[in-house]
């Protein structure tokens, strides 16, 4: 999770294949497509050579070819696996090495496609081989044993992070009861037992046959928790320890059951350590040695970054953690399909709702427990997380780290922590109630701030960010719509510009749809104020998203637009209005080509079937019911 790419630098040897070397190919950029085949090619024969040197050598080309997405992908379609898969057994030790590192970066690289060739070509098999080679070894003064041990654990944890037979190989060849014989921190190590730990995330993620295996070494784990760091070089190996152990043994246990209270607490207060570290220092020091990368750096300043790296992969970590922690799945969607398949479901003769059926609102409240949230406020976990949403790469400093791979790589790492933040935020505010948050008006200033902040500084191309800073802006004026804040005066249009012109333009879906329960959300709070000149903006926020149900392409955006709707006149306060704005009519007119969409998509809709689904099934008994409201309410007139 949030794992960054390392680099690595090796002895170059001379070539005696006639191939570029891997420098030469490294800096070769405008090496043709035609010349990357031949090489491409050239190395596939020279890596089944039986000469040392050879092979050596095209599995470090291999390698460095693999850098490139495209590449990778291409690699792995060609059946690296099965052309250097065997080489995992070799005895000879570097053979061993570049094997295990060319796998693991064609996998990091090419991603899914890659994931699915290796294993389509039965790269578990030579892998749980090696790994189980390894069973009752025990780490020598040899660094380079070491790290291939590392990497090889390394590429299980990939593979089964993205593939679920990888997954059902691990479980069947009994691998987690391997991996738990390397926690022995005393034996083995930090980084072992880290990257064993991290390991173990992945494979106990939904997977009850490893969550009992784990559980059986659920002590250890918590002694790790216990760990004090010798000296200040080993702050950031602990970090990273500590945080994936966190990790683990959240994913292994529940927080419901009161016996495990106190492990979570102490959890809580491991992840809030580790936020607490400050990353506009860390970016300091690595805005200090960086952009000397390319000047044979020494030592020194390689293990400086690399640890200075390793406390920001902590942080995204932690914060993930915490996002997860507040994350529940939503209901099942199980008559889904019989609901939009049915035509009497979108039936305006179907019989009405009574009376009192659209006024059930519920009310969110807090879903973490007294003992948590006690911890969270204590060790002002909310203020660590707020921190990490900031903007901390200016101009300055993103010109600076450009200069470099690496740097370019700390780029994307502070703008994955920024990410993460607003998507932990997110989750928190449906869990946690609003007061740990500041109360209401800290939380408006924060909705200000971070609309200020994605709306005029980011580039509507981060996506990324983009539905990230929208899940929380979102999030925020939902728990201000529950608890009826009165904290928007003398709203304009122009206030509302940036949103409506969101909804319009913006390329991706969810940030539309954040967009949307936002505008939702803001009339419903201008709704709860009852100021007689918010009247105009409610009207024009409704109609617009009524417009957006007859322009809008795909069926779960409609179905959001509707939904929203739906929730801003589900009070019979509302019935004045909708006769005013033609609610009923216009409702009626949207749903011939709601239903089309629908059956035109409805295998595309996958995790957004449970909306439309809702929609599909409310919208008559909705639109009935409102009918006769707004009847009654004439003939009183």
């Amino acid at each position: 999770m949030g794992k960054q790419k390392r680099q690595r630098h090796k002895p170059h040897k001379e070539n005696p294949t006639g191939l570029p070397s891997v420098k030469e190919f490294e800096l070769s950029e405008g090496i043709t497509e035609g010349a990357k085949e031949k090489v491409l090619q050239n190395a596939y024969g020279d890596v089944q050579s039986c000469n040392l040197e050879e092979k050596l050598s095209a599995l470090q080309i291999l390698a460095s070819m693999s850098c490139d997405s495209s590449m990778a992908k291409q690699i792995a379609k060609d059946g690296i696996a099965k052309i250097i898969g065997p080489l995992l057994m070799d005895r000879n030790a570097a053979i061993q090495a570049n094997t295990i590192h060319t796998l693991r970066d064609i996998a990091e690289n090419g991603r899914e496609d890659a994931y699915n060739d290796l294993i389509k070509d039965d790269i578990m098999t030579p892998l749980t081989a090696f790994l189980k080679q390894h069973s009752d070894w025990e780490p020598k003064k040899a660094r380079e044993e070491k790290e291939t041990f590392i990497q090889a654990i390394d590429l299980l944890r990939i593979l089964c992070a993205n593939n679920e037979i990888a997954l059902k190989c691990v479980n069947e060849e009994d691998l987690v009861s391997f991996l738990i014989k390397f926690l022995d921190i005393n034996i083995y190590g930090m980084e072992i037992v880290t990257i064993a730990t991290q390991c173990m995330v992945c494979l106990s993620d939904e997977n009850d046959i490893a969550i009992k295996k784990i559980k059986q070494s659920q002590s250890i784990l918590f002694n790790l928790l216990d760990l004090k760091m010798d000296d200040e070089k080993t702050a950031s190996k602990m970090l990273a320890l500590k945080t994936s152990v966190a990790n683990l043994l959240i994913n292994i246990n529940n927080y419901a059951d009161s016996n495990q209270m106190q492990m979570f607490c102490k959890m809580l207060l491991i992840l809030s350590e580790v936020l607490a570290v400050d990353h506009k220092q860390v970016l300091a020091c690595l805005i200090s040695i960086l952009p000397h990368e390319n000047n044979a750096a020494s030592n020194d300043k390689r293990k400086k970054v690399q640890e200075n790296r390793k406390i920001l992969e902590s942080q995204e970590q932690a914060l993930q953690i915490l996002a997860n922690l507040c994350y529940e799945d939503e209901d099942s969607d199980s008559d889904i399909d019989s609901d939009i398949d049915n035509p009497e479901t979108i039936d305006i003769e179907s019989e009405c709702l009574d009376d009192d059926s659209m006024n059930d609102n519920l009310k969110i409240t807090s879903t973490f427990p007294v003992e948590l949230i006690e911890v969270v406020s204590n060790c002002n976990l909310i203020d660590k997380i707020w921190d990490k949403t900031e903007l901390v790469v200016d101009k300055d400093s993103q010109e600076i780290l450009n200069q470099t791979t690496e740097g370019k790589a700390v780029i994307k790492q502070f703008h994955d922590i920024r990410c993460a933040a607003y998507l932990c935020l997110n989750n928190l505010l449906s869990s946690i109630e609003i007061d740990v948050f500041g109360g209401i008006d800290n939380l408006y200033r924060k909705w200000l701030e971070i609309g200020t902040a994605i709306f005029k500084d980011v580039t509507s191309n981060d996506i990324e960010l983009l539905e990230a800073a929208t899940a929380a802006m979102r999030a925020i004026l939902q728990q201000l719509a529950e608890v009826r804040a009165n904290v928007f005066k003398q709203l304009t249009v122009d206030d509302c510009q940036p949103m409506l012109n969101g909804v319009r333009q913006c390329s991706n879906a969810n940030v539309r749809v954040n967009l949307i329960r936002m505008l939702c959300n803001l009339v419903q709070i201008l709704m709860n104020n009852k100021n007689s000149e918010d009247y105009e903006m409610i009207k024009f926020i409704s109609t617009f998203l009524l417009n957006i149900c007859t322009t809008e392409t795909q069926a779960w955006i409609i179905a959001e637009s509707i939904d929203a709707i739906m929730d801003i006149y589900a009070e019979d306060e509302t019935d004045c209005l909708a006769a005013e704005i033609e609610l009923v009519p216009k409702l009626l007119s949207i749903i011939p080509h709601f239903k089309s969409k629908v059956r035109q998509q409805k295998k595309q809709l996958k995790d957004n079937m449970s909306v439309v689904s809702t929609v599909n099934a409310n919208l008559t008994r909705f639109i009935k019911y409102k009918q006769k409201q707004i009847r009654n309410l004439r003939q009183k007139s």
